[in-house]
């Protein structure tokens, strides 16, 4: 094998990342597109209320993964109240997944499953949502990739959920 040869396989070695390069015009860019989501169903518990598409998570997801993120925080410290643990596990996904219309919300329901509520105890369940069904919210909904990594975080699909309250949004879409 010449020295040419060679260089040019030591500068393919040394390329950039593969994420930092452009995207060829022949790629398939499917997963760059917004996730195909239907509607949810009307039903009589929804009447009023606006609903949310993402991962119900209990309380104490929060502490676990801000604890194990610990190394991507700056200033850490495993004292810090819930709010702010909440705050910045939201900001964490939303910078690993790059899908910024992260938020998060309280439900009550499933909308597969509304005659059970999701804690009996207080009432309602944490949520990590991607979108709702008000039309700026579904409208920002995320790409495919987006998706697929926070199902690798959550190591489940997401679902549609009864927000707490009964604003009178219902359905904006």
């Amino acid at each position: 094998m010449s020295q040419m040869q060679s260089l040019g396989q030591a500068m393919q070695v040394l390329s950039l990342h593969p994420s930092s390069q452009p995207t060829p015009q022949t790629a398939n860019t499917a997963g760059l597109e917004q996730i195909t989501l239907p509607r949810p169903p009307r039903i009589p518990i929804t009447k009023g209320r606006r609903l949310f598409y993402g991962f119900d998570v209990p309380e104490e997801w929060f502490t676990e993964y801000h604890a194990q993120n610990h190394h991507r925080i700056q200033d850490y410290d495993p004292a810090t109240d819930m709010v702010w643990k909440m705050y910045i596990d939201r900001a964490l996904l939303r910078s690993i997944t790059g899908c910024r219309n992260l938020s998060i919300e309280r439900a009550t329901h499933k909308v597969t499953d509304p005659t059970t509520e999701c804690d009996p105890v207080r009432g309602f369940k944490y949520l990590i949502t991607v979108c709702s069904t008000m039309k700026k919210s579904y409208d920002r909904r995320p790409n495919q990739r987006q998706l697929d990594r926070l199902r690798a975080i959550f190591g489940r699909e997401p679902e549609w959920f009864i927000d707490v309250f009964d604003d009178g949004s219902d359905y904006d879409f």
